[in-house]
């Protein structure tokens, strides 16, 4: 199986993963876009326990989004790293840290109800107004 590499911008934090996403998708919820400045967030859900973080370790922040969701991001950059779907032991690695490619792309959209208003989706892919069920 092939290890993905990822990294914040500023290059002290890397972490180190098997290509064993569960599912690749679009978040358009206005936290997501808020968390990474941008119009959605791509995102690969991935067990926390294949995760290894390989160097920063330490220099990684958490912000308690909620009971079921911590966001980490660099303490020096900023970057955003991933969400922490506690309940579930997920992360939603943020795919633009990566630095190798994954076999997989995103193949669907979600929270679309909260878009935001000058984004129109590749409607080629699944999209749910909400979670997917």
């Amino acid at each position: 199986m092939k290890t993905l590499k990822a990294s914040c911008l500023c290059g002290k934090i890397h972490l180190s993963f098997p290509d064993e996403f569960l599912y690749m998708g679009n978040c358009h919820c206005s936290e997501c876009r808020k968390f990474t400045g941008s119009d959605y967030s791509s995102v690969g859900g991935i067990e926390k326990s294949k995760v290894m973080t390989v160097s920063g370790a330490s220099d990684i922040r958490y912000y308690l989004k909620s009971d079921e969701t911590e966001l980490a991001f660099c303490a020096h950059c900023g970057a955003s790293l991933f969400s922490h779907k506690v309940k579930k032991g997920l992360f939603n690695i943020r795919l633009g840290i990566l630095d190798t490619a994954p076999r997989h792309a995103p193949d669907f959209h979600v929270h679309i109800a909260s878009k935001a208003p000058w984004h129109s989706p590749n409607e080629a892919l699944k999209q749910f107004e909400h979670g997917p069920d």
